[in-house]
């Protein structure tokens, strides 16, 4: 048996959860043809592709999905045994300033994550906060922000801590007096509710089909309790991420509309600008995350 790790995993992470060769090479300090040469040599030790490239795209291979998998999870937990290690005789203390999306994520999720890092380290203090702006965030106020959906500022580093199914759901109420639903142009005709996302792209399952629907909802709000209270007592149709329905698809309280038709998922992403050297105690922050979620 060999027990020797291959070489490239790190580049081939940093590949992945940059969508870009360029942008991981940037992040790595290496050059673009330095970073092919990698990830072409980690592929021919391990005997498969791992990365399906054009001129215009990348995706995962499906033994490419499974080693990413595992591959991060375990980048994840030994990165959290280096940090425990070295904080093993000096406690982290101080206080890391936190902002994240709010709701139900926040709330639930994220908050008892943040809450049982504190307990573990208690000389840690955290201010969290779950406003919504966005504009020189990090470098005005926080360590870390945590955001869901696109990103594009080249100026963050960004680490994909997990990622929600969405879904199109509407109650039994609802469906009773709806018109007809076929396909998402039939979306036009009904009571739409929407938050912060204006435009619900869809795919179709067999891969060929796609549509873009502008939104202009009958409802609009932030709030994804608002959202998915609205939907429940029939006022319309909604775009809910997994964590706010999938009970309520489960028990039947909502439906499951248009299950030929995918919603892009919504990445939570984890970030701090490039520039910052970060302190001891978010580093630690950093690498409890990560563990605690799982991609």
């Amino acid at each position: 048996m060999n027990s020797q790790l291959p070489e490239g995993i790190k580049e081939f992470l940093a590949v992945v959860e940059a969508h870009s060769f360029t942008k991981a090479a940037e992040q790595l300090n290496i050059s673009r043809a330095r970073m092919s040469q990698i990830i072409s040599r980690l592929e021919k030790n391990l005997g498969v592709q791992l990365l399906h490239r054009s001129t215009r795209s990348l995706s995962l291979s499906p033994a490419g999905e499974t080693f990413y998998q595992l591959s991060r999870q375990g980048m994840n937990q030994l990165e959290y045994a280096i940090s425990s290690a070295q904080n093993a005789h000096s406690s982290i203390g101080g206080q890391i300033r936190v902002n994240s999306v709010g709701g139900l994520f926040g709330e639930a999720i994220l908050a008892p994550i943040l809450i049982d890092f504190m307990n573990k380290n208690p000389k840690i203090e955290i201010d969290l906060s779950f406003s919504s702006t966005r504009e020189d965030l990090i470098e005005s106020q926080y360590d870390l922000v945590i955001r869901m959906g696109a990103l594009s500022n080249s100026n963050l580093i960004g680490r994909k801590l997990t990622s929600y199914k969405n879904y199109l759901v509407a109650s039994p109420a609802y469906i009773e007096t709806m018109p007809t639903l076929v396909s998402p142009k039939d979306l036009l005709d009904h009571s739409l509710i929407n938050g912060s996302v204006k435009r619900w792209s869809f795919s179709h399952i067999n891969g060929e089909e796609k549509y873009e629907l502008p939104v202009h909802g009958k409802l609009k709000c932030t709030n994804g309790h608002v959202v998915k209270k609205a939907t429940l007592e029939g006022t319309g149709i909604s775009r809910q991420p997994a964590y706010y329905v999938e009970n309520e698809i489960r028990s039947h309280h909502l439906i499951e509309l248009l299950p030929d038709w995918r919603l892009p998922n919504s990445d939570v992403t984890l970030l701090y600008p490039q520039s910052r050297n970060i302190s001891l105690r978010v580093k630690a922050l950093v690498q409890y995350l990560m563990s605690a979620f799982t991609i």
